[in-house]
């Protein structure tokens, strides 16, 4: 997808649609996370224990622009609009069929889920970040 370093498509699924006939707006964030797991898949050699990458996700905003049918091939984008002391964002493009569904922003917070406490980004993921930045926010990338 064009202005994101990593993109995948997302099949949608019967149960996904509500009675309106379209995606109901809830499952645009599990469409997220599926995107994301499969960003940790392929890009930060993630095998599958939460502890592996420690963050967890403490915010989550989509700005809803196009319904998604069922009918509709879905594509994502993901990409990296920040890197703070111990959060970053993640900022999502949703593609329905070539169209603009929605766009997407993810902050997570790097973790120690002994101490129950945020802690700095290591400088080797602040690396593997950098290689997922986009210039701008969802409407610029």
């Amino acid at each position: 997808m064009n202005g994101f370093p990593f993109s995948c498509p997302v099949e949608v699924r019967y149960g996904d649609i509500d009675a309106m006939n379209h995606v109901n707006n809830a499952v645009y964030v599990s469409y997220l996370e599926l995107a994301r797991v499969r960003l940790w898949r392929e890009r930060f050699a993630f095998a599958g224990s939460a502890r592996e990458i420690p963050i967890i996700l403490a915010r989550a905003a989509v700005d809803y622009r196009s319904p998604i049918d069922l009918a509709d091939s879905v594509e994502i984008g993901v990409g990296v609009s920040h890197v703070g002391r111990t959060s970053f964002t993640f900022v999502y493009r949703i593609e329905a069929s070539g169209r603009l569904a929605a766009e997407a922003e993810t902050v997570q917070v790097s973790f120690d889920y002994g101490a129950g406490k945020p802690t700095p980004i290591t400088e080797a993921f602040r690396r593997q970040l950098a290689a997922l930045r986009v210039p701008t926010g969802p409407k610029g990338a």
